[in-house]
């Protein structure tokens, strides 16, 4: 499962060594040269979150039936059983869809860490084997104002998640 898109980053970061180029010779002609500074980081911070949501919603491939949807943290994920096949987008690896059989994928389960007093999650967590190569998904957070309570909120997202967990366990008979 390919979460990161290294080529990207690496070209972006590279690209800074262009930017410093330009703005050390340009910025003695004028200095409005240097908006093309905020401008450069505004886009080096902000684009794979804008291509992530540009690709979400233009969706999935038209032969892929989407059964079941979740949307975690960093990730997105579509799960077609007609076809078997998951599909998912990384919000660090934002081109493109991915698409695996549900076949590749085994031993999923759930990861619930607790505050000590069992009051709030702290964090969520879906774990599963993709060809035997553990992959962590964090699916929900406790923020530093967000604070997600074990009751309610927490309650949901558990069965939410354990709802997608099942699916890839494949016990799926029950929700066909």
């Amino acid at each position: 499962m390919k979460k990161i898109n290294y080529l990207y980053f690496i070209c972006t970061t590279l690209m800074w060594l262009c930017i410093d180029k330009l703005l050390s010779i340009l910025t003695h002609y004028h200095p409005a040269w240097l908006l093309l500074l905020p401008a450069y980081c505004c886009w080096y911070i902000l684009s794979a979150p804008f291509f992530y949501i540009i690709k979400k919603r233009k969706g999935v491939k038209k032969e892929f039936v989407t059964y079941y949807y979740m949307e975690a943290q960093w990730a997105t994920f579509w799960i077609d059983l007609s076809n078997r096949e998951l599909a998912y987008l990384c919000m660090l690896n934002p081109f493109k869809i991915h698409y695996l059989p549900l076949d590749y994928i085994n031993n999923a389960k759930i990861d619930v860490r607790y505050s000590k007093d069992k009051k709030y999650i702290d964090h969520v967590n879906c774990i599963f084997f993709i060809n035997d190569r553990r992959t962590k998904i964090r699916v929900a957070t406790r923020g530093r104002y967000n604070l997600i309570k074990a009751e309610g909120e927490g309650t949901e997202i558990i069965n939410r998640v354990q709802k997608f967990i099942n699916l890839l366990n494949r016990n799926c008979e029950t929700y066909l």
